[in-house]
């Protein structure tokens, strides 16, 4: 089984300071969710545990080994990541962008083998895509796009999946679909799964872990019960809170407090 480590990861934008020394220890078959405020550094830890951005200082270990010593290929075998933004202006459809998640395993002018038109139709069934397979991607709406790079990812067939606001454009039932999909990834394949998330409801029932990130500073990590603590959330989001157990599945949910609103509030 795979592992994904990361020591002392500093990272800095011009002077501004976006990452504070942040240590993680990633454990395949689970689902670690990093949370915090816009500007809190969640994409930016995600980029520098797939090496798309250098850390200043730190390091990125998979299985002990530091991924400064990867060629780009052998990475790419090791890790697929879903951004949370891209270009959409090709002309390719749907599945070319799902095949090219194949690029690390065939190559990008090589022809696809049996096994790789195989893993691309798992992909395109597992994202919900068959049926819009021929679509040109200029014609997708927000959250069929983000079911086909989930889609793409998968097809990657890597080991360790890192993901960028998964949901992002999705219903209610696709936000569902996808993160359950993701969960059980995660236990069946024994992947390593990281995902930024705003919504901590969905944190709470398909994390394993979460990571609080606060001003580029680990705030906190562990189980859901741990994180989501009144103090914690107000402290790295700025919002009062009362956190109460779900009723069904005994998770904690997240319930802002905001003063109620009366007709003398003026409005400017």
């Amino acid at each position: 089984m795979k592992s994904l480590e990361a020591q002392e990861l500093t990272f800095s934008y011009t002077n501004q300071l976006i990452l504070d020394r942040i240590s993680l220890e990633l454990r395949a078959g689970e689902v670690m969710v990093l949370l915090g405020a816009n500007g809190a550094g969640k994409t930016t830890l995600l980029q520098a545990l797939c090496r798309q951005l250098q850390p200043d200082a730190g390091t990125v270990l998979i299985n002990k080994q530091d991924i400064a010593s990867l060629a780009r290929k052998e990475l790419s075998r090791e890790i697929a990541l879903m951004p949370q933004h891209e270009n959409r202006s090709s002309q390719l459809r749907v599945i070319d962008v799902v095949s090219l998640g194949r690029a690390p395993h065939c190559g990008w002018w090589l022809p696809m083998n049996g096994k790789d038109h195989q893993v691309v139709e798992q992909a395109l069934n597992a994202g919900g895509l068959c049926d819009l397979r021929t679509r040109p991607i200029t014609e997708l709406s927000g959250g069929e796009w983000r079911r086909m790079i989930l889609a793409r990812a998968l097809a990657q067939q890597a080991h360790i999946l890192l993901l960028d606001e998964p949901t992002a454009g999705l219903d209610l039932k696709y936000q569902i679909e996808v993160l359950a999909l993701v969960q059980r990834l995660a236990v069946k394949r024994k992947m390593v799964v990281v995902l930024t998330l705003h919504d901590l409801h969905h944190a709470s029932m398909f994390g394993d872990r979460l990571a609080l990130l606060s001003d580029g500073a680990l705030s906190a990590i562990g189980t859901p019960q741990e994180v989501l603590q009144p103090h914690l959330i107000e402290q790295a989001f700025g919002v009062p809170v009362t956190v109460i157990q779900h009723p069904i599945y005994g998770t904690p949910l997240v319930v802002p407090r905001h003063p109620p609103f009366t007709l003398e509030d003026e409005i400017e």
